[in-house]
């Protein structure tokens, strides 16, 4: 039976990269499972290399799945790929770097008016209407329409990269590191702007994410991943107030807090070692390896995604049921 308060949908999803050594590929993605509501701000996070962009990308079409299915709005990614012209009317990618998702021959008027006439949206008289408001929207001029991506700032790129996203009205908008290429200053502008937007057009939003401060700002929902994994998934609040797994619990404790009395009491949990390779994952739970209180089972089972009692979702054998 169909859910139609979930906006995207994503079941055993697996994504392999060939290596050198045939027996062995990547596993970039290694049986995720994650559910994003309709109208939540949700965020994916974790270290560099746990399978997030790869994700995001996977969601959106822009990278093809090695086995599992990702569902959108009820309606599974590969049929809606056949045709992209109807998908592109239903979400949206917000590329890391403006500059680069920019043409740098275009000018904000032809970054801005490209998807309208592709999509032959209007005349010329309401395609200039609808790009003075998409610039209403992300606050930006309409003195800026001539201007060529060199000449703006990063996050008057990331704000036309923004608005062009939202050129054909879709609902969802996934995003890539969309702050990190931004000054510390311009970030928390733009995070404004996501959270105004979130709430004025009513948007699913998938935000990936390294920044914890500004998740906890920002989102209603975060999924955590390691190594290619969803360890952990829920509310916000009860992520950073009540998180379940070693991991998340890890992640947390490295967010540094602005008031200097909290900051010189906070605990910090070291890790031993790097993470393993993705093309030779551990057995049993992937995180056994650095974890700082695993047991024996947890080097042999694949600990299950579980509904706690908190609400949340964990992967662990140590929360297991709790």
């Amino acid at each position: 039976m169909a859910n139609n308060d979930i906006a995207i949908e994503v079941r055993d999803l697996r994504v392999h990269f060939p290596a050198g050594n045939k027996d062995k590929p990547v596993r970039a993605l290694d049986g995720v499972n994650l559910s994003v509501d309709r109208g939540s701000f949700h965020a994916i996070v974790g270290e560099s290399g746990c399978g997030k962009t790869t994700l995001a990308r996977t969601i959106v079409g822009l990278q093809t799945a090695t086995s599992g299915s990702v569902s959108i709005n009820n309606h599974a990614l590969t049929d809606l790929m056949q045709d992209r012209k109807s998908l592109a009317k239903k979400m949206q990618f917000v590329f890391q770097n403006p500059l680069g998702a920019l043409s740098r021959r275009q000018s904000v008027f032809q970054s801005l008016e490209e998807p309208l006439l592709i999509h032959r949206t209007g005349n010329k008289t309401a395609r200039r209407k609808r790009i003075l408001q998409l610039l209403d929207y992300v606050g930006l001029p309409a003195s800026s329409l001539e201007r060529l991506p060199r000449s703006l700032s990063g996050g008057q790129r990331q704000r036309v990269a923004i608005a062009r996203a939202l050129a054909l009205e879709p609902q969802i908008l996934v995003c890539d590191e969309p702050l990190s290429a931004l000054d510390v200053s311009i970030q928390a502008q733009i995070v404004k702007l996501f959270i105004d937007l979130q709430q004025d057009l009513g948007l699913t939003i998938v935000m990936i994410s390294h920044d914890l401060a500004v998740v906890r700002e920002m989102c209603t929902r975060v999924t955590v991943m390691y190594l290619g994994k969803v360890v952990e998934a829920g509310d916000t609040d009860t992520i950073f107030k009540n998180a379940a797994h070693p991991y998340t619990r890890v992640l947390l404790a490295s967010v540094p807090s602005p008031d200097p009395r909290i900051e010189a009491k906070r605990q910090r949990i070291i890790l031993d070692g790097d993470p393993p390779s993705p093309m030779d994952p551990p057995s049993g739970c992937h995180f056994h390896t650095r974890c700082p209180v695993a047991m024996d089972i947890c080097r042999f089972k694949i600990p299950e995604l579980e509904l706690r009692k908190s609400n949340s979702w964990s992967a662990c054998h140590i929360v297991e049921g709790s």
